[in-house]
């Protein structure tokens, strides 16, 4: 009987280490397997991950654009509201001061000089000249200086000073008015003192 339980016993030994070595390989090619997937896993998440970054970073560079071009826009907009306000600040005062030169005495000799040169400038004909309504004081004097007829012009129509001349024979009109002479000037004022905002 002993030679019954030694191979008992042999057969035994045999399945369990046969039972373990198919364990052990099964155990290895779990893990082998397990392993895989965890790599395969871990590069996916870390693609995720990455793409997550790339896209977190390209909304925080456009962010970042879009306030930075908010802050020139309105920057922009501050300094182009500093610049009309100074530069109609200007010529408010440009027309008080050529308002008040229309007072003084200077003026008078100036608009006759101004009206000679401009009927000269626009040729023979019939000729109208218009100056201002607030002008009327000088109205007796230029009547008497010049042949050509003189008009006030109506009150609604700013000139400030200066004159408007009309060949009605040649339909050529000068406007010297200095409502319009400040107006031109307005016009290219920001070449001129190269104010313009890029």
């Amino acid at each position: 009987m002993k030679i019954v339980e030694e191979k008992i016993d042999k057969f035994t030994h045999d399945i369990m280490t046969d039972v373990s070595n198919q364990r052990n390989k099964i155990m290895e090619e779990t893990e082998k397997e397990l392993e895989a997937i965890y790599e395969k896993n871990e590069l996916e998440y870390l693609s995720k991950a990455y793409e997550i970054i790339q896209n977190g970073l390209k909304n925080i560079e456009k962010e970042k654009n879009e306030i930075i071009s908010r802050s020139i826009m309105d920057s922009k907009r501050k300094i182009l509201k500093e610049r009309n306000d100074i530069i109609n600040s200007i010529f408010k005062n440009a027309e008080t001061e050529l308002s008040e030169f229309t007072q003084t005495k200077e003026y008078l000799d100036y608009l006759v000089k101004m009206i000679k040169d401009g009927i000269d400038n626009i040729g023979d004909g019939d000729i109208i000249v218009y100056i201002s309504h607030t002008d009327n004081n000088h109205l007796d004097i230029l009547n008497k200086k010049f042949s050509n007829r003189i008009v006030l012009e109506d009150k609604h129509t700013k000139m400030i000073g200066g004159c408007k001349i009309h060949n009605k024979s040649s339909n050529l009109f000068l406007d010297d008015s200095f409502s319009t002479k400040l107006y031109n000037e307005k016009e290219t004022f920001l070449t001129k003192c190269k104010l313009e905002i890029e």
